[in-house]
């Protein structure tokens, strides 16, 4: 199909539909500027409408949901392709502005909605708590000391109303108060003993509830947690589907806020997380399927691809093309320029698009050879299952070490 004429299309919820066509007389004016990346925030669109009447203009409002589509018609509007871009939440929204006998209007959209908690994420845990507690032993050492104390004296009043007793009848009197305390302490441990069990039969308590961060036992796997954090923060995961499924053989507690530690177990589990869309997806690029697409100069290839200058991102090239709707984040196509012997399957990482009807549509994009993507998570995943196969080896010898500690203290 040869492309020809460039089409647009926002609509606003089921209030407005604006076309920017050739196509049966429409000729409106719409720019966008329209980014996608790998990152794992949305990104920002901008669009500029010209021509818009205020009425029209006013039912443009911030968190109002709109759509873009974009594509090309063939020569007699008989093929397309024509495809939804993405659908997303209003932003912000300027004034109307008049200039050169033009009302326009500039608003920003964001692909996808960033839904997160502003703190992490506390469960409710119950536990029983007495109501009220004794001290008993406290009780019986008062009580003994008062009884020695009374023996004492009483031993004391015996030899002044005796002082002429011979040394026979001192000790007998001793004898006679040791053998009191000794009776006492007896019946004071016996009844300390049924009070004890009396009161264990008649415990009374009270629930308390505490509120902790959410953990999960040691040996969950990242997709349980991700599911888990996802379900309980109402964060919408359009597509989950892990390169490696990280296990966390110590355990995890969700000390970030929900998405923040989604963000981490993606990389754990060495896959991608980004928006698409106007969804959140976490999968590896490596999964998509390969567009039937071949560009080339003739099919849409504007500048050879040439390697990024950002110093960050080794092994990414970028080129520009002509706009293509089912180009973005994570596709796969290949890209032949024998001008700069650049042939090669490429996966997309991130781009932008500049749509306008005044000028030729074009798209920038960043990318990587398939090969060398596929080349460095092969090397992540093998370092992880490494240090997971370390982690579980020091779980297993610490169960066991635990589990002959137990029989040892049974023996005894």
């Amino acid at each position: 199909m040869e492309l020809v004429h460039f089409y647009q299309r926002i609509e606003l919820d089921d209030e407005v539909r604006i076309v920017s066509s050739y196509l049966q007389g429409k000729n409106a004016q719409i720019e966008i500027t329209y980014n996608f990346s790998n990152q794992d925030v949305p990104s920002d669109t901008d669009i500029t409408i010209h021509g818009i009447s205020k009425k029209t203009a006013s039912k443009f409002k911030v968190g109002s949901n709109l759509s873009i589509y974009a594509g090309f018609y063939n020569a007699d509007f008989t093929e397309n392709n024509i495809s939804h871009l993405l659908t997303a939440s209003i932003t912000t929204v300027d004034a109307i502005k008049w200039d050169s006998g033009d009302w326009y209007l500039h608003l920003t959209i964001q692909d996808g909605t960033k839904v997160d908690p502003k703190k992490a994420l506390k469960v409710a845990q119950s536990k029983q708590v007495r109501a009220k507690s004794t001290n008993k032993s406290s009780t019986y050492r008062t009580q003994m000391r008062n009884f020695e104390n009374n023996a004492k004296k009483r031993r004391q009043a015996w030899l002044n109303a005796n002082p002429n007793a011979t040394r026979h009848q001192k000790h007998l009197n001793y004898v006679q108060i040791q053998n009191s305390i000794k009776a006492y302490r007896t019946q004071l441990k016996g009844a300390q003993s049924r009070a004890t069990e009396k009161s264990n039969k008649q415990k009374t308590y009270r629930v308390k509830t505490v509120y902790k961060n959410m953990s999960f036992k040691a040996g969950t796997k990242g997709s349980t947690i991700i599911k888990t954090l996802a379900n309980k923060a109402g964060i919408k995961i359009s597509e989950l589907k892990l390169v490696y499924n990280h296990v966390y053989y110590s355990g995890y507690t969700a000390k970030k806020k929900p998405l923040s530690c989604i963000q981490d177990i993606a990389k754990d589990c060495k896959t991608d997380m980004f928006y698409q869309h106007g969804k959140l997806v976490i999968k590896s690029f490596v999964s998509n399927k390969h567009l039937n697409y071949t560009c080339l100069p003739k099919t849409g290839l504007i500048t050879s691809p040439s390697l990024s200058t950002d110093e960050d991102n080794k092994d990414v090239y970028e080129a520009t093309i002509l706009f293509n709707p089912i180009i973005t984040t994570g596709v796969i196509f290949r890209i032949d320029d024998k001008f700069s012997g650049f042939t090669d399957d490429v996966i997309v990482t991130n781009g932008n698009a500049t749509l306008s009807n005044s000028d030729t549509p074009t798209m920038t994009i960043n990318f990587k050879k398939l090969s060398q993507y596929k080349k460095e998570q092969a090397s992540e995943i093998k370092k992880a299952k490494s240090d997971d196969a370390k982690a579980k080896s020091k779980l297993d010898a610490k169960r066991v070490k635990q589990a002959k500690t137990k029989r040892t203290n049974r023996k005894k």
